[in-house]
Formats: C-alpha cells, structure tokens, sequence
C-alpha cells in the first residue's frame, strides 16, 4: 500500500507527521512519500526535498515563480511513477488545487483540511468538486457547507487537539515585578519580518512604564536567526525558546499571528492579541479574494471577535491599550477567557488523527 502526501508549510507538516504515525501504526508496511518538512521526514516518509518549503503568499510564489513550477513538475512526475493508492492534499491550496488539476483524477484522491471556501472565492469549490474525491474539513461549520456544495466530506474534529503538550513546563524565574509576554511571530520568513517588529515595539512602549521580559518562539534555526537580527534593534530582554507550550503557559498575555496557534492559545486559556501585517501586494490580493471579517480561528470558530485583531495598518498605541486591559485582567480579558471556554467546548474530539488514519485504511484503501 503507497500513500502520496503533500504538505506545503510548518503547520501542514505537523498535521502530517500526525497522520503518518498513526498510518504506520495500523499498518506498518505502508509506503508513504510526499512534500513536507522535518516532521513528516522524522516519521519515515521519503520527502522530495525543495527550498520552497513554507512560502508565504502571492508575492512568494512570484518572486521563485521558475523553481515553484519546476518543482511542480517534479511532484507530478514523480506520483506517475509511484501510482500510489492514495494522495492526501494538505491545506497549501495554492500548490496543492494545482496539483490536483494536472493528475485530473487518475488517482484516488482526498483533500485532509480542504481550502477555505467559506472564505475566498468560488473557484475553488469547481476544483475540489471535479478533481477531488472527499475532503476532511477541520471545522465544525464546514460539514454543512460542503454537504450544501455537494462535495463528500468526514468530520472528525480538529487535529490541533492531537499536538498539545500539557507536560511542558512553566518558567519558574519569573519575577513578582515583571510582565512576561510571549511572542508567536509565525513559522515563515515572511511572516517574522512583517509581524515581530511590531509586536517587538508593543513590548518595548509597555516596558517603559513596568519591567517586561519576552519569549518569542523559534520551530527552526532560519527562523531564529531572522529573530535575532530584528530583535537586536530593540532595548528588551527576551529568551528564544523551541517549546511553544513552555511559552503559552508562562505567558501573561501572548501576542500571536493570525494562524492555527490562535487555538492552540485558546486552549491553555491565555489572554492573546492577534496580527497580520505582509507585503502591500500580499494584503491587496488578500482583501480582493477573503470575503471574512475576522481573520483568527478564534473568532470564526465562536462567531465573534473576542480577540483584538491588527490587520496591516493599525496604530500601535491602539494595542498596547488592549495588551494593558488584559494585563489588568479587565473586560476584554473576561470576554476573551469566556470565549474560550465555548471554544474548548466545540473541540471536544480527541485523537483526531488517529480516527482519521483509521478511516483511510479500513474505511477508503479496503473499498
């Protein structure tokens, strides 16, 4: 049995290691190829290696157009020769909807956290609704939106419930006296340089008026050098650390990317700031094709903003005045801790992947 998986960024290739692991666990001589990155590589699947791992945007794809459709060609190239049994789409639709239009459904095929059509525009719904054989959406909401579209779908929850680490430890050296803020600048290159600089000037403006000390969180060592070269700019002490539940935990408010580590926070009930910043080009094309009016997980999920977003232009006075009331444990803190508990609520379903792993095997592969 030969499965191709293909993810396209960090939180793709965390999903699916999980999915990998709990494949080989049900059936151990399962050969599994595809796109990734070090996650997928640790459990056993043979990565075909690229440099375009985690690009970030429109402007991203642009600027490597040549090697992004060189590589492309390779993919396809390679599943021809593989004719594997299964191919697994993860999230990454901007390769992955391209992907699927060129195998033209030669292949059995399933798209595990499908593009965000409630979000962006119809075109997507013609690919998946031609080319893919059933999605597995990761939000409650979807189920109904792709019955409505009439596109087969399984629900079987959210697989970040799968990657939380309860046992990681909270710093112990914190000081009666400070502030400890926790950074989540994001996973991508691109992602650091627009969103850190900000968050780095939030911090330094409330050091000012009573002691704060950063944690910021760096997955891999490109990213940490990014970090360190933005944070040399800025008086503030701060700590670079690989645990991101080590950081949630400690934190008294996290200030985070727009992202699926929104939940994550959520989920440890931690006050939390939400922000997006890009390129010009990257947010103009983003605000011609995403019809929503929240952009963090949280807020779609309990249908409302509890958590303050910061979208490309904002004044940053406006969030160190948010970033203080949760500090003060005010009413934004006890909407937001509110709203997570509903949350935590609709994620009820645990061992997310490996329902998903039993489904492919003795619910799809067996068919």
């Amino acid at each position: 049995m030969k499965i191709f998986i293909l993810a396209g960024e960090k939180s793709g290739d965390n999903y699916g290691a999980l999915l990998c692991k709990n494949l080989k666990k049900l059936k151990r001589d399962i050969i599994i190829l595809g796109t990734g990155g070090k996650e997928m590589e640790k459990e056993g699947v043979e990565i075909i290696k690229s440099n375009l791992f985690g690009i970030m945007g429109f402007s991203g794809v642009i600027k490597r157009i040549v090697p992004y459709y060189i590589f492309l060609k390779k993919v396809l190239k390679r599943i021809k020769e593989e004719n594997p049994d299964l191919i697994i789409f993860i999230d990454n639709p901007a390769f992955n909807l391209r992907i699927a239009e060129r195998l033209r459904k030669r292949y059995r095929t399933c798209y595990y956290i499908p593009p965000k059509i409630w979000a962006y525009h119809k075109y997507n719904i013609k690919i998946l609704r031609k080319y893919i054989d059933f999605v597995i959406p990761i939000f409650p909401f979807e189920k109904d939106i792709y019955e409505k579209e009439n596109i087969p779908n399984f629900y079987f929850g959210h697989p970040f419930i799968d990657l939380i680490k309860n046992e990681s430890e909270i710093l112990s050296e914190k000081e009666q006296d400070e502030y400890l803020i926790g950074i989540l600048p994001g996973s991508r290159k691109e992602e650091v340089k627009y969103n850190l600089p900000v968050m780095m000037k939030v911090a330094e403006i409330l050091n000012k008026e009573k002691k704060t000390r950063i944690l910021i969180s760096a997955s891999e060592s490109k990213i940490e050098k990014i970090i360190k070269n933005i944070t040399k700019n800025f008086k503030l002490e701060y700590s670079i650390i690989d645990d991101l539940y080590k950081i949630i935990k400690s934190s008294d408010v996290v200030l985070a990317v727009s992202g699926t580590v929104n939940l994550e926070v959520a989920y440890f009930e931690k006050p939390m700031i939400v922000f997006y910043k890009t390129s010009i080009l990257n947010y103009l094309l983003a605000k011609w094709k995403v019809k929503l009016k929240m952009i963090s997980p949280v807020n779609i999920v309990v249908g409302r903003k509890i958590v303050p977003e910061y979208v490309q232009n904002f004044k940053i006075v406006e969030v160190v005045e948010s970033l203080k009331e949760l500090l003060n444990k005010g009413l934004l803190y006890i909407k937001e801790i509110n709203g997570f508990k509903k949350l935590k609520e609709t994620f009820k379903e645990k061992n997310v992947s490996e329902k998903i792993a039993k489904f492919i095997i003795e619910g799809i592969l067996k068919c």
